[in-house]
């Protein structure tokens, strides 16, 4: 079991309602990979963690209390003093990337495991923060899945995810999506691209495919994950999710929920998801109702592009600054987007 956290690690990343949860799911049912549930801790302790070599138990302490405290990290179900005395085995010279791999161990999953040979961390925020994961562990292969950017809105509008708006979704959608296609480009072989249409529809194999990329034996029996109902019930009952977010998870793979955006969408709302999108639909196999630039309408949804962009671009510059300027940034950041918010309101209502 030392020898464990020397295991490689894969992301999973792909903007919210984009298929990571059931990419995790179906990695997570494979005998040798343990894929916990989402919790971006890896990217957002690592300022105050990521060049610690030497672990004393003051640090290991204050690693372990700051995990606990991460978004989503009680859906692990781990107890904080087990959590400790696993992580207090480290104490001496480490790596903050050996520390996580180590947090990833701990998780006790479902799905019976053996002869682990890769860990999972499927977490949709690095969709934002994807070089950062990059630079954390740059021998890591990443998986990015998308989605018809108009579906992913629908799905967004049915979960408390987002402020469910056609241009600032898809402008989040494009956003990431540019960050993903720019660190493939740079790193042939790191980034394998996935559309969630090619998986619902044909899923075995895109998920030989997806093996093959990371070096992972095809076990077909994962294509089963939905059959562990009982336990993945009572894995998620505590939160509820599998009721409100994650309703269709323990039902086969199915192409259901492709292309509503057809019926769903009035025409004003598809006209300016396909405006924001650009170019970049067709390139990612997506085709836009409304292929033409329509200046009036750009004029019209900008203030909330640039809206998008300075949330963005600030988060990203937060996450580089110092630890302990992070906190300040993140409450300055609050207040002058909630302000920004409130002055487009009216503007909000008028392209809903």
């Amino acid at each position: 079991m030392a020898a464990q956290p020397t295991l490689p690690l894969f992301f999973i990343i792909g903007r919210p309602r984009s298929g990571t949860t059931l990419l995790r799911m179906l990695f997570e049912a494979h005998p040798q990979v343990i894929v916990p549930p989402e919790s971006p801790f890896i990217v957002f302790l690592y300022k105050k963690y990521g060049r610690i070599t030497q672990w004393d138990e003051a640090t290991i302490t204050a690693f372990c209390d700051d995990v606990m405290a991460q978004r989503y990290f009680s859906k692990w179900g781990i107890e904080h003093g087990h959590l400790l005395e696993l992580l207090l085995q480290e104490k001496g010279e480490c790596t903050y990337q050996h520390m996580v791999k180590k947090v990833c161990l701990a998780y006790q999953s479902v799905y019976p495991k053996s002869d682990l040979v890769l860990i999972g961390d499927k977490n949709p925020a690095y969709a934002l923060y994807i070089n950062r994961a990059h630079q954390i562990f740059p021998e890591a292969k990443i998986i990015y899945i998308t989605r018809d950017y108009r579906d992913n809105y629908l799905s967004l509008t049915r979960v408390n995810f987002e402020v469910p708006v056609v241009p600032l979704v898809v402008y989040r959608w494009k956003f990431a999506l540019k960050k993903a296609l720019k660190l493939r480009n740079k790193n042939p072989g790191l980034v394998y691209m996935l559309r969630y249409e090619d998986l619902a529809t044909n899923p075995e194999p895109h998920l030989r495919a997806m093996c093959d990329f990371l070096g992972l034996p095809f076990d077909a029996s994962v294509l089963s994950f939905y059959k562990k109902k009982d336990e993945v019930e009572h894995a998620y009952e505590s939160s509820g999710e599998l009721k409100t977010i994650h309703r269709s998870l323990l039902k086969p793979i199915s192409t259901d929920s492709l292309d509503r955006w057809k019926e769903e969408m009035t025409p004003k709302q598809i006209r300016m998801a396909d405006l924001v999108a650009g170019k970049l639909a067709e390139k990612t196999g997506y085709k836009r109702e409304y292929q033409g630039f329509n200046p009036w309408l750009y004029l019209k949804v900008s203030p909330l592009l640039l809206y998008a962009n300075l949330m963005y671009r600030a988060l990203l510059l937060g996450n580089r600054l110092p630890w302990r300027w992070q906190k300040p940034l993140n409450q300055f950041l609050g207040i002058f987007l909630k302000t920004y918010w409130k002055f487009n309101q009216r503007k909000v209502q008028a392209i809903k």
